[in-house]
């Protein structure tokens, strides 16, 4: 914009000077001495000098208002020196350096004019004006010279805006009908078009755009005839921009970038700019506004750290609280064994049995202990699989024979079916893998009622494994089954069963088959038993 701006205002200024300093010349060659010439240079020239100084912050308001105000007082003290008979003629300077910057300063300049001349007018009827410091001739030279650089600049004004307006074709007709465009540009401005439309031509000088995007960079009025290295205001947006038209001329492909603009235009905006390299060598940029996007993702960035280090929080709890919770648990187990062994003599009746009581709750607490810090040390991706191969039918004759005496206190069959003459093979984690069946047997013997049968079958299915334990239990529901799995998620049955349950069993199974590269499957009807299926690759994903 500040680069659109000094190209805009030095043109004119410059023709100001050059008008001046012609008149000046011709006075002198007519016999003018250096006595009347230099004040007169000096009056006509300074406004002029000032603006150009002032010219690198002519983009800013408070510039272009100095920049007024300065020909504003230029006008009195011309129309102060000069005499009433040049009040009309410079101050026109005004408005005329408002139609340089865009059409609402126009306005203003006029505002601006016609106060300065009131007040002149009337501050000097009232408190009277001395008599000119000027010589005849040098009054004369004054108004002859005011009046032709008043009139070349007017001209110049009106042809700098009016090449604004013919080269851009900007907002006139693009706000009442939504896109807009430029005779001989070859490109269909279609209305209804999403996000900001630019057509630059092929020295990358912008020829339209909609009002979209010249409301999402800050433009203002119809005579926008920047470059593209000129549209927004910030260096590394101008950069990304310029390196994605350099690429897309050179490819004769689209090419997409995302620059965020600051505050002086849209506060903050992130967007979407796509360039399209056109006929004629031009370019077409089309650009979204990806502000809101660019917030959801900081929030989900910030949402996620703070999740990360929650659940770090708790993985680093869990293990603490289970490392201190072992070592009182397994005392606790060792004493009332010792008691229920009757190592130093018979019990009472109700001492046995309260012994027994404190045996099964401190090895049920010690089981839920080491499932919590395994699910924790899983989640944190903290355990490590230690793999080697073996034989599967091994690891599940060995569980069931660690589970058969819960089975037998339940009154519940356990089926073994497993190849006869093949070693089932697998490369995995032993103890992984027997407390992925064992917890699958808890269940089962758990939910399972009396007299009924649980069907263990494993089968090698071309690279994978297929380890299923079937129960003939209450079963599950649709509902059920799509939480189960889940962490402290338990269905109907374990909910109402006096059998105790924590719900982590199964998500440990789950966590632990997919840290194999393999998955955990459950089907299950109401009324019609349960069967969970482990599917493990034969060679371990680690």
């Amino acid at each position: 914009m500040a680069r659109y701006m000094i190209s805009r205002l030095l043109g004119p200024l410059l023709v100001w000077l050059a008008t001046v300093s012609a008149g000046l010349c011709v006075a002198g060659f007519r016999g003018a001495t250096l006595e009347t010439l230099v004040p007169l240079a000096v009056l006509l020239c300074t406004p002029a000098i000032l603006s150009v100084l002032l010219v690198p912050a002519a983009h800013r308001d408070w510039g272009q208002a100095l920049i007024l105000l300065i020909w504003a007082g230029f006008s009195v003290l011309v129309a102060l020196i000069g005499g009433p008979i040049w009040l009309w003629v410079v101050f026109m300077t005004v408005p005329i350096m408002g139609m340089l910057f865009f059409k609402g300063r126009v306005l203003e300049g006029f505002v601006l004019a016609v106060i300065a001349l009131l007040a002149t007018y009337f501050g000097a009827d009232y408190l009277g004006v001395p008599d000119s410091p000027l010589s005849n001739l040098s009054l004369r030279l004054l108004g002859l010279v005011s009046v032709a650089a008043t009139l070349a600049l007017l001209i110049a004004a009106m042809m700098t805006a009016t090449e604004g307006r013919q080269s851009s074709g900007m907002l006139a007709s693009g706000v009442s009908s939504g896109g807009i465009s430029r005779e001989g540009s070859g490109i269909p401005w279609r209305q209804g078009v999403s996000g900001g439309l630019f057509e630059f031509d092929a020295r990358n000088r912008l020829t339209a755009s909609n009002a979209i995007g010249a409301q999402q960079f800050g433009l203002d009025g119809l005579n926008e005839t920047l470059t593209l290295a000129d549209l927004a205001d910030d260096d590394a947006a101008s950069a990304r921009l310029i390196e994605a038209a350099s690429k897309a001329k050179q490819t004769g492909a689209a090419c997409v970038t995302r620059i965020a603009l600051g505050p002086t235009a849209s506060e903050f905006a992130h967007l979407d700019a796509r360039i399209t390299p056109i006929p004629g060598g031009g370019l077409l940029l089309h650009t979204i506004d990806r502000s809101d996007e660019e917030a959801r993702l900081e929030a989900l960035q910030r949402s996620h750290s703070v999740a990360e280090q929650e659940a770090a929080d708790k993985t680093l709890f869990f293990a603490g609280v289970s490392h201190e919770l072992r070592t009182p648990l397994n005392a606790i187990i060792g004493f009332s064994d010792m008691m229920r062994s009757r190592l130093f003599g018979p019990l009472p009746g109700k001492y046995a049995e309260y012994a027994d009581l404190i045996h099964d709750s401190g090895q049920y607490m010690l089981d839920l202990i080491g499932d919590v810090l395994d699910l924790s040390k899983v989640e944190s991706g903290r355990y490590t699989l230690s793999v080697d191969t073996f034989d599967l039918s091994d690891v599940v004759r060995s569980s069931v024979k660690m589970i058969r005496p819960a089975a037998d206190a339940a009154d519940v069959a356990l089926n073994i079916d497993l190849p006869q003459d093949d070693a089932l093979l697998l490369t995995a984690d032993r103890k992984a893998v027997r407390q992925m069946l064992l917890n699958l047997l808890s269940n089962a013997v758990k939910f399972s009622p009396k007299g009924s049968h649980i069907h263990i079958t494993a089968r090698e299915d071309t690279d994978q494994i297929n380890l299923s334990v079937a129960d003939q239990g209450p079963g599950m529901s649709a509902d059920e089954l799509a939480n189960i799995g889940q962490p402290f998620t338990q269905g109907a049955a374990g909910r109402s069963t006096e059998a105790r349950g924590s719900g982590l069993g199964l998500s440990l199974v789950r966590q632990l088959a997919e840290l194999h590269g393999g998955r955990l499957d459950i089907e299950s009807e109401v009324g019609d038993g349960t069967t969970a299926r482990v599917i493990l690759p034969v060679t371990a994903q680690t």
